[in-house]
């Protein structure tokens, strides 16, 4: 019994003890389900409005009051409620948000980043010192912590008590900013959770979008597929139908697989134009019409318009030619009953000209056509269009076919006959064509490529060499010595051969892969292609002249002849074909001045003298139009009787930068590019002026001569002739005054051609000199063939009589055939009295020179001539 009561109080003393810890055990499990149930929500809520009612639950099942705030950082550092209940004042959120946070219990906890325990009294006290403002229904009992991210304060959660016998102890403060810490956490899974769920939907609504415009746009395409294969399939039975009843239906079967179609019809015109005829019918409401006088119409109306024609809605709309849709109000007196909703149509056109209408109408849906429906309505029509009048041209032929059966039977074999004769043809015009096409690419004397495909060859190998820099070529620029003599002496067919044998010759110096052309007279070129060095390049050059050097046989004759070469090398600074081309013969021409026979390099210094010729051309010819010449007079005097009978004019060019200019540095350019006509019919004009001046002015020099110096053009050209004829004629009424002279070079070209045209001047009444003789071979035919009445001795002849009297002799000797053969001696080029007395000795007529008179300009026609004379001699 003792024991028994001694351990009744032992457990009496350990009750409290077990009681209390009971207590802290259902404290603890309580705080472990509220953890536990914040943790799920923290893993299952997605979204912070569900997740803070929700957070209900979680607070009351560990603390006993049912009024709380949660009041959170916002992105601009301001502390804003996020969440409140408050069963006493449900105007606490409004009231906090338009507060300054600062001012109120929850601000203190933030500002100071502990926990707050605040009584009512306690908060009435703050309030009366004007810490904190007061705000709704006063609470008897207030606890607040704070919310942080590691050391960072991003909020406060606060619990109010409006009971008198509730009050928070030190127990729910631990507990709340247990919960706290854990809250926190809650809070950023959730956010991030509902972040990545707006993102999520944010993305799929985008891709909902895209896959919607991506869906339409698939459409389309599909639309434009079908619409593709529709128009390709009608193209094809346009071409390949044969019965047109057929072809009516097919059409009308690819319509509908495009539009809504089921009443479609086609209507064609007669003749006259006066009848419409439904060849094609096909209508729910209306069987196949009958044919009717043209009226006022629908399908009258498509016909008068001439255009793709859509009418629905009260109005009527129309595609252009070029595209342009036209708007107009549909006011055509039509019975409403018999229009339908829908009507769409098309013209039927042959070369411009209406035949008929394609039609397709809707009796329910307004829209059952739309604008872009026109352009294929317009292309259907053509191709029906097409059909018809094939089907026309089909049934005509039909028609006739048997009228043509006995001809085609009558005529067979006259037929086989001229298809053979036709496929011959055939043949022959295709061997034609090969021969002009070879032709044209192909010289037709020598069978060598011709300029076009030569041209075509270096411009191939210039842009070869852009893509390959090591590549290397050259072109060589050949032009033949003394062809011209060979081909004026023996003729043309002479001539022909020379360039065949040439030919021959050149093709034995290339490889296969080089590429020799004929350009045209004596002119040849070679491409040489894929070079090793320029030493390849000489080595061809030198095989070429060797080869040309040979003797030549041609109709028992030997001949001789050499090649000048001009080489232009590859360059990357060419852009054209012709660029290459020019500088080889640039080159070519600068080895026939240095002595033919030989090859030259192109280099730039030759460029520089093609641009000075080039410029020399340019002014020239500006100075043709702008009369920059001028002649100066140089006596002619009687050595014997020391008077002047006449004068040499002589041309001068007044250049605007380098000054008087004579003949002899730009009349090589002239007679080069025919200027020369030019500027000497200016001469015998200004020469017949003057001769006329002195004429009027009863000077004493009224009879004296005048002599001209005239290219030989004026004697083999005999439209040139009659030009010069016709000028003297004009401008002088006393010819005979008129010295003509020409040298010899105007009579080394056909030489019957130029007596001829000595003779027809002689007529006229000039008289003719030969000028410059002694200067070449002289020959002595001049003297007696040809009707000369003045031979003048070169200056180059007359210089050979200072200091040595071996020519002398020849002088006398001609002045003595001049009195056997009619003509007057006359020594250019006097500048000595020791050579003017050699001359009067040897019986010389006339001489002229420095020593006797230099040239002058006369200023002016009327001036005096007088001062052009010296005095005689004593």
């Amino acid at each position: 019994m003792e024991v028994r009561a001694k351990n009744d109080i032992q457990a009496a003393r350990q009750l409290p003890k077990l009681k209390s810890l009971l207590k802290k055990y259902r404290q603890v499990k309580t705080m472990q389900s509220g953890l536990l149930q914040l943790s799920e929500l923290a893993s299952t809520v997605t979204d912070m409005d569900t997740f803070y009612p929700a957070l209900n639950t979680v607070i009351e099942s560990l603390f006993i009051t049912d009024a709380f705030h949660i009041a959170l950082l916002d992105q601009s550092r301001k502390l804003t409620l996020t969440y409140g209940k408050s069963p006493e004042d449900s105007r606490i959120i409004d009231q906090i948000n338009s507060q300054n946070w600062q001012q109120t219990l929850t601000g203190i906890v933030y500002e100071n980043a502990e926990p707050m325990h605040c009584s009512s009294a306690e908060r009435m006290a703050l309030a009366k010192a004007g810490k904190i403002v007061l705000y709704g229904s006063a609470c008897v009992d207030w606890l607040g912590v704070p919310l942080k991210r590691g050391h960072q304060v991003i909020g406060v959660i606060a619990l109010q008590s409006y009971d008198n016998k509730l009050y928070f102890d030190d127990r729910d403060c631990q507990l709340l900013e247990f919960i706290a810490e854990h809250l926190v956490t809650a809070i950023d899974r959730v956010r991030s959770r509902e972040l990545l769920e707006q993102n999520i939907r944010q993305r799929t609504l985008k891709l909902t979008e895209t896959n919607h415009k991506l869906q339409v746009e698939i459409a389309e395409r599909q639309k434009i597929v079908k619409v593709h294969k529709a128009l390709l399939a009608i193209s094809e039975l346009t071409s390949t139908s044969k019965d047109i009843n057929l072809f009516y239906k097919a059409i009308h079967g690819h319509i509908e697989t495009l539009l809504p179609a089921k009443n479609l019809y086609i209507a064609l015109l007669s003749e006259s134009d006066s009848m419409l005829h439904f060849t094609y019918y096909n209508d729910e409401k209306i069987s196949h019409p009958q044919p009717r006088q043209f009226a006022t119409g629908l399908t009258e109306l498509a016909v008068k318009i001439g255009k793709p024609l859509l009418i629905s809605k009260g109005k009527m709309h129309t595609l252009g030619d070029n595209g342009e849709l036209e708007q107009k109000a549909f006011n055509l007196k039509y019975p409403l009953e018999k229009l339908p909703k829908a009507w769409l149509g098309a013209p039927l056109a042959d070369r411009g000209k209406i035949i008929g209408v394609l039609a397709i109408q809707h009796y329910q849906d307004a829209d059952a056509y739309q604008i872009s429906d026109l352009k294929i309505t317009r292309f259907v029509g053509q191709h029906i269009a097409t059909a018809i009048l094939r089907k026309t041209a089909q049934d005509n032929i039909q028609r006739s076919k048997s009228e043509l059966e006995q001809i085609v039977n009558q005529r067979t074999e006259e037929l086989q006959a001229s298809n053979l004769n036709l496929r011959m043809q055939i043949e022959e015009r295709k061997k034609a064509e090969e021969r002009l096409f070879y032709e044209a690419h192909h010289d037709a004397l020598t069978k060598l490529p011709n300029r076009a495909m030569f041209s075509d060859r270096l411009t191939f190998a210039q842009r070869h060499l852009k893509r390959h820099p090591n590549h290397r070529f050259a072109v060589l620029f050949i032009d033949l010595d003394r062809f011209k003599v060979i081909n004026d002496t023996l003729g043309h067919l002479a001539g022909d051969k020379f360039l065949i044998e040439i030919a021959k010759r050149l093709s034995k110096c290339v490889r296969d892969n080089d590429i020799l052309a004929r350009l045209g007279g004596d002119e040849f070129v070679i491409l040489l292609d894929s070079l090793q060095s320029e030493d390849d390049v000489e080595e061809v050059a030198s095989r070429i002249i060797t080869a040309v050097s040979q003797p030549f046989v041609l109709d028992e004759h030997s001949l001789y002849s050499n090649a000048s070469i001009g080489i232009a090398l590859c360059s990357h600074h060419y852009t054209d074909a012709n660029e290459i081309l020019r500088d080889a013969d640039a080159a070519m021409y600068q080895a026939k001045s240095l002595g033919r026979g030989r090859y030259v390099f192109f280099d730039e210094s030759m460029r520089e003298q093609l641009i000075a010729s080039m410029t020399l051309e340019q002014e020239l010819r500006v100075a043709i139009v702008e009369n920059q010449f001028e002649l100066h007079y140089q006596q002619i005097s009687d050595l014997m009787l020391s008077n002047t009978i006449g004068f040499e004019a002589l041309l001068r060019w007044n250049h605007p930068t380098k000054g008087l200019l004579t003949p002899s540095e730009f009349l090589f350019m002239a007679e080069e590019t025919g200027m020369i006509l030019e500027i000497e019919t200016w001469v015998i004009a200004e020469v017949c002026s003057q001769l006329k001046s002195w004429l009027d002015s009863e000077d004493e020099h009224k009879n004296a001569f005048i002599g001209v110096n005239l290219s030989g053009r004026h004697l083999t050209q005999a439209n040139q002739l009659c030009k010069l004829i016709g000028l003297i004629k004009e401008h002088t009424i006393e010819p005979e005054r008129l010295i003509l002279e020409f040298n010899e070079s105007a009579f080394s070209k056909n030489n019957e051609l130029a007596l001829k045209g000595l003779r027809k001047l002689k007529e006229l009444g000039v008289k003719l000199a030969l000028d410059d003789y002694g200067a070449g071979q002289s020959s002595f035919n001049f003297l007696h063939n040809y009707p000369f009445e003045f031979i003048k001795l070169d200056r180059s002849f007359i210089r050979t009589l200072n200091g040595s009297d071996i020519n002398l002799a020849l002088v006398k000797a001609l002045h003595e055939l001049g009195g056997k053969f009619g003509y007057r001696l006359v020594a250019e080029g006097i500048e000595s009295e020791e050579v003017l007395q050699k001359l009067m000795k040897v019986g010389c007529d006339f001489g002229q020179g420095y020593h006797i008179s230099r040239p002058e300009k006369i200023v002016n026609q009327s001036d005096n001539i007088e001062r052009l004379v010296p005095k005689a001699r004593a």
